[in-house]
């Protein structure tokens, strides 16, 4: 019997609840060098500055091989350091960008006027909290991140994690430069240098982003924090900044479970059938203890499966599909849909789908290459 996907949807839909709109947090991403002299001469004031005005603005403190290479904390992660210089084209330091386009320049031609009005007069679209923990071995550092919208937005938007070492001190200088004193050291922009793409948002939308980066490299452990915001790749405007806390955050919805990931399926196939793998979570307060799963491959029915489990907020569970047959045409869109959670409907049904687009291998000879 063939469904249409849309039908499940509209079924499922709820009302969402309306957010008030939240202050914004302005970012301030430096650019910064052991090496650089005028560095050293503008940190201290422009970090003063920083620190008092810690429910206004958040920072990130890229280090870089300016005038030359040979600051540590450089060294320690060359590639996602000069991923953020090359994004915005940085040549000269210290320089700064606030809120990608807000405003750029050295710290020395920042003020606390500045600052009050940019964050006063730009209200954000978006609430983002964030959660760190470290491992129970101490050698890695989890973080999870929620985005919600208080409006629609739209746009090329990308959101941004990046693991800081809040307070770096050393006895002596590390660089030619003097300085001793470091703060919110970028160590690490995860899950990738380059972000991870969100879709359009309308109003009472959010998004979860969980990743984790394998301590290297740290001067001291407990210093260890996140910085994450989102950002419009075209405008580079950053709609939204936020610093991470040690508590997690509250579930959004009682019952409210999501597809996190699908595995197992090429891009070319030949055969007309599959043996996906697929991940779920609960996003929910209530444990997910039960889950309908259903597969559409080009928005028609081919399986079903039941699953039992218990997860708490944010648990995972991994499975295992049963092979099944469909019709293969040219192009392919396979979409795994979780139609229940916990024997009915989920609060949140809008990350309960995930598609994943494959095509039908060529033939030479009447034989699949």
């Amino acid at each position: 019997m063939k469904k249409q996907f849309t039908l499940i949807m509209l079924g499922l839909l709820m009302p969402f609840l309306a957010w008030t709109q939240v202050p914004r947090m302005l970012l301030s991403e430096n650019f910064t060098s052991t090496t650089c002299g005028p560095c050293a001469a503008q940190n201290p004031a422009y970090d003063a500055l920083l620190n008092a005005n810690q429910d206004k603005i958040t920072s990130i403190k890229y280090h870089v091989p300016i005038p030359v290479t040979g600051d540590p904390m450089f060294l320690h992660n060359t590639i996602d350091n000069n991923a953020r210089r090359n994004y915005y084209n940085v040549n000269s330091a210290p320089h700064l960008y606030m809120s990608g386009n807000l405003f750029h320049g050295m710290p020395i031609q920042v003020s606390q006027a500045m600052i009050t009005n940019y964050a006063a007069n730009n209200p954000s679209p978006f609430e983002i909290i964030i959660n760190h923990r470290l491992s129970d071995d101490q050698d890695s550092v989890y973080v999870a991140m929620l985005i919600r919208a208080d409006e629609p937005v739209s746009g090329n938007l990308v959101a941004h994690i990046a693991v800081i070492e809040k307070h770096v001190s050393f006895t002596s200088p590390p660089g030619p430069n003097g300085e001793t004193q470091f703060h919110n050291v970028m160590k690490a922009l995860i899950p990738s240098r380059s972000g991870t793409v969100l879709p359009d948002f309308d109003e009472g939308d959010y998004h979860i982003i969980e990743a984790a980066w394998e301590l290297a490299n740290v001067y001291d452990i407990n210093e260890i924090a996140a910085v994450g915001f989102v950002q419009d790749n075209t405008s580079k405007h950053v709609h939204q900044a936020a610093n991470s806390s040690a508590e997690l955050f509250d579930p959004l919805f009682a019952n409210d479970a999501t597809v996190k990931a699908v595995s197992n399926a090429t891009s070319m196939n030949c055969s007309g059938t599959m043996e996906p793998v697929i991940e779920i979570a609960n996003y929910g307060a209530s444990p997910l203890t039960s889950a309908t799963i259903e597969f559409f491959v080009n928005s028609e029915s081919v399986h079903s499966m039941n699953w039992t489990g218990s997860l708490e907020f944010l648990q995972k569970a991994t499975l295992e599909v049963d092979e099944f047959e469909f019709f293969l045409q040219d192009e392919n869109t396979l979409e795994v849909v979780i139609t229940t959670a916990n024997g009915g409907s989920d609060d949140y049904p809008k990350n309960n789908i995930m598609t994943y687009e494959f095509l039908q291998s060529p033939n030479i000879n009447g034989e699949p290459v």
